[in-house]
């Protein structure tokens, strides 16, 4: 595991001068490691940075948020850190990180942190976001939906926080939300009432992939998306742990509404 150490010596290395993406995930880096990239002379022509579970706080990230080294930045990968709602603000904040088109972060931004990302004059390119668990609730949902900077999403992850049917419900009636191609939410109590508000929503019309794992549907959530006039193009189907009979899984497989679906799971493994 690389620590912060290793990664300083590598910013102060002029061999660093063609590096366009830096992959380093899983290692034990902390505010140090990535203050050392920000202010690396050599680091400046970056495009994706991958730092997933590392020990990142909100005191790295506002020092990344104002590094001209990441004008170029396309892609920024801090899920699974120490980010709270103060660094999310300074990430949204930014004027250099304009050029972000992918965006994963967490692990504690809350409603609070989501705001501040869903208002953010500059992170308007996003393609795709990622916040899965990061205690968000219906507020969070509800912020990201009125978000007029959000329209070019295909893929939104809020996977492992705290989203029921209210909040659901808000990103499906989204003025902004109707390019989404993926569409992930496992481990949020949405049940079938939120179901159901995906099974209606226009929003949700390009849907390739659905993932509700342990989403509390049952069969009534699993009846509306096998009925649903809307979800035609989903080709992925994730339904583990939902309660959902064999009758309805057999509802679900053989859905005239859902002519494209090539792979739907019930069971792990």
């Amino acid at each position: 595991e690389l620590g912060d150490e290793e990664v300083t010596a590598l910013a102060k290395s002029e061999k660093a001068k063609s590096v366009t993406a830096l992959f380093l995930e899983f290692n034990k880096i902390g505010d140090a490691g990535l203050i050392a990239i920000a202010e690396s002379p050599y680091l400046k022509h970056l495009t994706a940075l991958n730092m997933f579970k590392n020990a990142v706080t909100d005191a790295g990230l506002k020092a990344a948020a104002a590094s001209k080294n990441f004008l170029n930045l396309s892609e920024l990968i801090l899920s699974d850190n120490k980010i709270t709602a103060e660094g999310a603000k300074a990430l949204a904040e930014s004027k250099i990180l304009s050029n972000l088109i992918s965006l994963w972060l967490g692990d504690s931004l809350g409603d609070e942190g989501v705001q501040a990302i869903a208002s953010s004059k500059t992170l308007n390119k996003l393609s795709h976001l990622t916040l899965y668990r990061n205690n968000i609730g219906n507020e969070g949902a509800c912020a990201i939906a009125r978000s007029a900077n959000l329209s070019k999403l295909n893929e939104l992850n809020l996977n492992w926080n705290f989203i029921e049917a209210p909040g659901i419900e808000a990103l499906a009636k989204s003025e902004t939300l109707k390019n989404l191609t993926q569409l992930t939410l496992t481990y949020n109590p949405i049940g079938a009432r939120g179901a159901k508000a995906i099974a209606a929503s226009e929003n949700f019309k390009n849907l390739v992939l659905l993932d509700l794992f342990e989403a509390e549907i049952g069969d009534e959530g699993a009846r509306a998306i096998a009925e649903s006039k809307t979800l035609g193009n989903l080709e992925t189907l994730i339904l583990i742990r939902n309660d959902i009979s064999e009758a309805v899984q057999a509802l679900l497989k053989n859905s005239k509404g859902l002519p494209k679906l090539s792979k739907l799971v019930f069971k792990p493994g």
